[in-house]
């Protein structure tokens, strides 16, 4: 049912604002309409409580970890240690710093092999505190080639331990939002990555005044996201107990080996196992673009901290609260593979302007690559969290993320330093023509993107008249 707030023809009182509201302008009516959509009041009775502090924590917990999202940290590294080592290194850096929210996720199995059995509001709590103290990490860091180590070092451990957070709440969304998931994650998440563009700015700004400023503007954030993670411990996990009870007579049932388990999946169930291979194409493709991208904006364009910062990073995250509303409609009206088949497109798009952007020297069409970047990652970010979901049961869903995620680090471990590998490989042949590697991932992702086509026209799309569906 519609909350009242959203009833501009009831006669309650606390409607009387609405009313005014409702008879507003146009574009101010649905600015605030928007903003309201994400009170608490608009969403499903049983789900109000969990998301309002889902909602709190996803506000706080940026403050934090901003600082380590590839295009912030990554830019950052490749301006900070330009002349301290060589640029072959920080190249190579920089593709680690990039892969590391992917590659971290190699270690998902063993989260949710650690994961099974616990109580997981508790478990990813504990995981947000070890975040934090990882991220204190960075602000350390020296501006020396050991710097550079530890600066790395503590990016890595921090996704890694993000990784976990991910994981284990899988389970944690797929119980508590049964209906409209996509709606009340989507919100949650156009909370996070807001808070994430601002703090990024935020930051961009200070190091462009003074490049230490970084070692005090960590911390504070470190202290801020507290809230967040002590408005996270106090959700509740619906069913707890019955589904603690499932992972224990599984774990009976596996004679305690979960990576086994996590091998059947892929093997036993043929679908998702397609689903991963498009996954699998898709992510290569992305992955392998974004560290040269980086590059290109401070080697090629000679960015500065703040547009560098927000040519990487703040650009495509500012357009995920825009878009995420749009694709969570989607998702929850469609089967995960048709979403897919339309969501994929827009990678493929990005990375031709971004071709073509290097290739003329053409800076506003690489910020043009960068909003598309955005509005695909708007709809990643939901395909990304909640797809496995159409796969699996509620207590194999930790199971299938953490397959998913594994085979995403896999993707890391490879993908990023192919992509610095191939950047430097064409740039010493052929000086200034490094962004012909975004030719090799544009092939890459079409493929993937008409791989999630065909398994749409096989597992969604009915039969024309007259024909036979196929295996």
């Amino acid at each position: 049912m519609r909350s009242p707030l959203f009833s501009p023809d009831s006669d309650a009182p606390e409607t009387v604002s609405a009313k005014v509201l409702y008879h507003a302008a146009t574009p101010v009516r649905f600015v605030i309409f928007a903003f309201l959509s994400f009170h608490p009041s608009a969403m499903p009775w049983l789900a109000r409580a969990n998301y309002a502090r889902e909602l709190r924590s996803a506000f706080f917990l940026p403050w934090a970890i901003a600082a380590t999202e590839g295009g912030v940290i990554g830019f950052i590294v490749q301006r900070l240690y330009d002349g301290v080592v060589s640029d072959t290194v920080l190249n190579y850096a920089t593709g680690a710093l990039i892969a590391a929210p992917a590659l971290a996720n190699i270690t998902s199995f063993v989260w949710a092999i650690a994961a099974r059995g616990k109580r997981k509001i508790q478990f990813i709590t504990v995981l947000q505190l070890a975040l934090l103290v990882c991220i204190a990490g960075i602000a350390i860091s020296p501006r020396t080639p050991f710097g550079l180590f530890t600066m790395v070092t503590a990016a890595f451990g921090a996704r890694i331990i993000l990784a976990g957070v991910v994981t284990v709440r899988a389970t944690v969304w797929g119980v508590n939002y049964p209906a409209q998931r996509a709606k009340l994650t989507g919100k949650v998440q156009t909370v996070s990555v807001t808070i994430t563009s601002l703090i990024a700015i935020g930051l961009g700004l200070a190091m462009q005044e003074n490049e230490n400023a970084f070692r005090i503007f960590i911390p504070i954030g470190g202290l801020i996201a507290l809230a967040g993670v002590s408005s996270f411990a106090r959700i509740r996990l619906r069913t707890e107990r019955t589904i603690l009870k499932e992972e224990a007579c599984d774990a009976k049932r596996n004679e305690g080996s979960r990576f086994r388990a996590l091998i059947h999946v892929l093997i036993d169930d043929k679908n998702y196992r397609d689903y991963q291979i498009c996954q699998l194409l898709i992510g290569m493709g992305n992955m392998m673009s974004w560290t040269p991208f980086v590059i290109i904006a401070k080697q090629q364009f000679n960015l500065d901290y703040l547009p560098g910062i927000l040519l990487t990073q703040v650009v495509p995250l500012a357009m995920m609260p825009f878009t995420i509303p749009l694709w969570a409609k989607l998702l929850d009206s469609v089967h995960i593979v048709q979403f897919r088949a339309i969501h994929s497109w827009i990678f493929v798009a990005t990375m031709l302007l971004a071709l073509i952007a290097g290739q003329t020297n053409t800076l506003w069409l690489l910020y043009a690559a960068s909003v598309l970047r955005g509005i695909a990652f708007g709809g990643g970010a939901l395909a990304w969290n909640l797809g496995h979901l159409s796969f699996v049961k509620a207590e194999k869903s930790q199971d299938y993320m953490a397959v998913h995620v594994t085979l995403t680090g896999l993707r890391g471990l490879t993908a990023p330093f192919l992509g610095v590998a191939v950047y430097n490989a064409i740039e010493t042949r052929y000086p200034n023509e490094g962004s012909w590697t975004f030719a090799l991932a544009l092939l890459i992702t079409t493929a993937g993107a008409l791989g999630f086509y065909h398994l749409y026209r096989k597992l969604v799309r009915p039969p024309a008249p007259g024909t036979q569906a196929t295996d």
